[in-house]
């Protein structure tokens, strides 16, 4: 039977200007809130770059390595992003992950070559925006929690018809023409986290109202 998830995961296949297809948990399309996580770019090799399921790849790979107790950078992520989210200790339930998706911002691989550049091209921000873009039209968050704030200082997600601060402290806001959908960046889950002051600034961003 196919479900309303499911017709997410083939809008976003069919849609040309996302070349790397979210992770979509499988009881996306029913959460309350909605909310849709969004990282800077995926990163492995030129071959990989090819292949539009990685970025679920590593999701999923993460969410089995946590399940069975390996370690990785990315079960990490996993793991405060869970905590971040429920408000439960590091190291608990991971099934939030089933109820939100995740995307990259950039659609081109960053290998060890292309990292060592100092700055993404016109061309790359364009292809980045427009994935971006796409994915909030195809998958209607309510939320969007962008790990880090490279994205924000760089004013790469901006959109041409600019922005609504919601609260300057928490680095929050709506884009003037979309302000049915809260954006929120919050400390990148890789170094420094702290699940605990995390979730309460999510717990915040929850209570702001678009006027």
């Amino acid at each position: 039977m196919t479900t309303a998830t499911d017709m997410f995961r083939q809008h976003l296949q069919e849609t040309q200007a996302i070349h790397f297809l979210p992770y979509v948990g499988d009881g996306y399309a029913d959460a309350s809130p909605r909310i849709l996580m969004l990282g800077e770019a995926n990163h492995g090799t030129a071959p990989d770059g090819a292949d539009r399921t990685y970025t679920d790849g590593v999701v999923r790979r993460a969410l089995q390595d946590a399940a069975e107790g390996n370690g990785s950078h990315w079960v990490r992520y996993i793991r405060n992003i869970s905590a971040m989210l429920t408000g439960n200790a590091y190291g608990g339930p991971n099934a939030v992950w089933d109820t939100v998706a995740y995307g990259v911002f950039f659609q081109h691989m960053e290998t060890e070559a292309h990292r060592n550049r100092t700055r993404a091209t016109p061309e790359e921000i364009a292809l980045g925006r427009g994935a971006f873009f796409a994915m909030l039209d195809v998958l209607k968050p309510d939320f969007v929690i962008v790990w880090g704030l490279t994205l924000f200082r760089q004013h790469w997600l901006s959109s041409e018809s600019g922005i609504t601060m919601l609260d300057p402290g928490l680095c929050a806001y709506a884009f003037t023409d979309r302000p049915d959908v809260r954006i929120w960046h919050c400390h990148h889950p890789s170094r420094d986290f702290s699940h605990v002051s995390e979730h309460q600034k999510w717990e915040a961003v929850r209570e702001l109202h678009i006027h």
